[in-house]
């Protein structure tokens, strides 16, 4: 039976979520098959690396779906640049450290990704003289944003351990200084240090309603400023939007974070990497993910906070790169096992709630969600 007209275009996004789905799975098993027969540490590398692949064709093919304004900015290069895993992997330890192990090896490798690094440029002003990028309000950006427009649940983790938040800004200091001179970027403040746990609108893919499935409420048609205009959010969606977080955080069991890496990604983008010893972030997710319907496709799968972004997109040496990187190194024999445990994710809105006004700050009123003390569901056995 064909869908009415009005649910055609959820209905095609969904069967084309499905395909994508059980391509990728297949992929998946392939890899894994493949890789039985190999040394124990090779095969989680290699079904780590597959996993990896199959979930970034797969966003990157239904990101361009109907409703994924990611013109407004433009923000393709970024996102293709994003690192993708799958559920099963967030929640392993093993697989999941593989993964930064293979980002650090990128930027080690190759060096920046210089269109995602230019894509990045379109949040910062004071891109040229001296000091350092300043991130942009919301409504100064080339399409500005309404008041609302971006929405999102994090965990801040200088709360968890300050300790930890001061020596990765000492690191921070230490990698922007590798640099070659002159070259722009933008340092996070530690209290501005936080895991995405989901976004329900974002500046690229913006969702007014994100219970909506037919692209969270967005007009699709009209100029790039007529559909941010459209992003402006509902003050009672706003509310039922806040208890949705509330309720998956109350389902969700703590997660407990350790430090595995300090890292360059080729974004450009200086990042602390963890993983998640119960599982429960995956889940937390995965909750979040069902109940926004509409959300933006596009969310983070990996467990790392933004410590602060290289915004020159000029290639480095490899002289460049191996100083970069030996800062990295060092500070990663420094942090690595460290440990984090949140008690709650923060929610950061709009309009009576508060707004997150700035890009990348996270600042404005913040709204704690407790997770569920007594544990939660699925808790994991941690892999060492």
């Amino acid at each position: 039976m064909l869908p009415a007209q009005g649910g055609s275009a959820a209905f095609v996004e969904a069967l084309v979520w499905a395909l994508l789905g059980t391509l990728a799975w297949q992929q998946w098993r392939r890899h894994t098959s493949a890789a039985a027969a190999m040394p124990h540490t090779a095969a989680i590398d290699t079904a780590a690396h597959a996993i990896v692949d199959a979930a970034d064709a797969e966003a990157q093919q239904h990101v361009h779906i109907v409703g994924s304004s990611v013109n407004i900015p433009d923000m393709s290069a970024s996102l293709q640049a994003k690192v993708l895993v799958s559920e099963e992997q967030q929640s392993d330890p093993s697989l999941l450290a593989a993964v930064y192990d293979d980002m650090a090896a990128k930027f080690s490798g190759h060096g920046l990704n210089l269109p995602a690094v230019a894509a990045m440029r379109q949040y910062f002003g004071n891109l040229e003289g001296s000091g350092e990028a300043v991130p942009l309000d919301y409504d100064k950006f080339p399409v500005p944003l309404p008041p609302g427009a971006v929405r999102l649940g994090v965990i801040f983790f200088q709360e968890c351990n300050r300790q930890l938040a001061e020596l990765v800004a000492q690191a921070a200091d230490e990698v922007i200084a590798a640099l070659p001179g002159g070259c722009k970027s933008h340092t996070n403040k530690p209290s501005h240090y936080h895991i995405t746990v989901y976004m329900t609108s974002q500046p690229h893919t913006l969702r007014p309603d994100p219970f909506n499935p037919a692209s969270g409420g967005l007009r699709l048609d009209g100029t790039p400023h007529e559909q941010a205009e459209s992003a402006r959010p509902d003050p009672r969606q706003l509310m039922r939007e806040l208890e949705a977080f509330r309720s998956a955080a109350a389902a969700s069991g703590a997660p407990r974070f350790e430090v595995h890496r300090l890292l360059l990604a080729d974004s450009g983008t200086l990042l602390l990497c963890s993983v998640d010893h119960t599982g429960h972030l995956a889940q937390l997710r995965k909750r979040l993910r069902n109940a926004f319907p509409g959300g933006p496709p596009k969310q983070s799968t990996i467990v790392h906070a933004s410590i602060a972004r290289v915004l020159t997109p000029q290639q480095l040496t490899a002289e460049q790169i191996q100083r970069v990187q030996a800062v990295c190194d060092k500070w990663t024999e420094r942090l690595q096992g460290m440990r984090f445990d949140p008690a709650r994710i923060f929610h950061i809105q709009a309009c009576a709630l508060g707004c997150e006004q700035t890009f990348t700050t996270v600042q404005g009123p913040r709204i704690p969600l407790p997770f569920d003390t007594a544990g939660g569901d699925g808790a994991l056995a941690a892999k060492r």
